[in-house]
């Protein structure tokens, strides 16, 4: 197992770049479309306003029965990086693998409801540091139940510790 540091934000970070914070923004205007709503439907927060991020966004839907999640699809540009799928899997394996607090934090953005970032140091590669993003959103199957699903963003990201 890789050591790696996986800690939440308070918030997103000032210093970060136009591209994620477009993405937040983006959902929270999602949100305010449908304001009874706990969070945005995948039907207003839809493959076409997130055409921007589409290589980027992990999805990862929550099993009740199972009290897990499974990534129902995996990024596009995070499987080129690490040459490996996760699709159909547990979060719990990405964390017995690479150290990471994922499945913890996924549970928390869907206890939430809102928005979550995080910032995790890899030390494998060359010690990688990205901003984890977590968007709460829902979905319907064909039976027309709800599904909570978390879309996964990841963003290098170095932060910049202030003491």
């Amino acid at each position: 197992m890789a050591e790696t540091t996986d800690f939440e934000l308070d918030e997103l970070p000032e210093n970060i770049g136009p591209h994620v914070a477009d993405l937040v923004r983006l959902w929270h205007e999602a949100r305010a479309e449908d304001p009874e709503q706990i969070v945005p439907s995948r039907d207003i927060l839809s493959a076409e306003r997130l055409h921007r991020w589409l290589d980027d966004i992990t999805i990862y839907e929550y099993m009740p029965i199972k009290e897990d999640f499974v990534v129902r699809i995996d990024a596009p540009s995070i499987v080129s990086l690490n040459r490996e799928s996760f699709q159909r899997a547990s979060p719990r394996e990405i964390d017995m693998k690479y150290g990471t607090c994922l499945t913890a934090a996924l549970f928390n953005t869907l206890m939430c409801g809102e928005p979550k970032f995080y910032h995790v140091t890899l030390a494998v590669r060359a010690d990688q540091h990205w901003l984890r993003v977590l968007l709460p959103v829902r979905t319907r199957n064909r039976d027309g139940d709800l599904i909570d699903q978390i879309l996964g963003i990841r963003f290098d990201y170095e932060c910049q510790y202030h003491i």
